[in-house]
């Protein structure tokens, strides 16, 4: 899995929107302002969001966006879907679709472990909802928060 741009930018989107949940909507242009984002890409990736029910849009004078639902029923693996598809693109899946064919179908070895690194992705993914994010204090840019240091030592 590779954190994409879209991926990053619709994360911070998202809590910001969850840190705004129950008060009123807030205009794309604002948000591209909060989260230092092009007020273009803020658009596009509004509307990927839209169209997954993440974020519902409100017309008029004090229109904007808002979260669909509350901040503990939306996963990052739902915003991840909702900008980029799949979470974590298997490998062999690949070799599904269309004349692809895999020459090591018959004796493959690192499949099984493709398939289980996906599983531990989408997994964790599913558990980190944008309630939990906004619950914790941030950390410095590169530095672990102690809610994530607490995921990690629970192995």
């Amino acid at each position: 899995m590779r954190i994409t741009s879209s991926i990053e930018y619709a994360s911070r989107l998202m809590v910001t929107l969850a840190s705004e949940h129950g008060k009123s909507p807030v205009p794309a242009e604002r948000l591209a302002e909060i989260d230092n984002v092009p007020a273009d890409y803020v658009s596009q990736i509004l509307v990927k969001l839209r169209r997954a029910g993440l974020v519902a849009s409100h017309r008029g004078s004090a229109g904007g966006y808002a979260l669909s639902r509350a901040p503990q029923e939306i996963t990052l693996a739902q915003v991840v879907r909702a900008v980029d598809g799949a979470v974590f693109e298997d490998v062999c899946e690949r070799f599904d679709r269309g004349t692809k064919d895999c020459r090591h179908q018959g004796d493959c070895s690192i499949s099984p472990v493709w398939t289980r690194l996906g599983g531990l992705v989408n997994g964790y993914l599913e558990s980190v909802t944008l309630a939990s994010i906004l619950a914790q204090k941030g950390g410095a840019c590169g530095a672990e928060p102690a809610w994530l240091e607490k995921l990690s030592s629970q192995k």
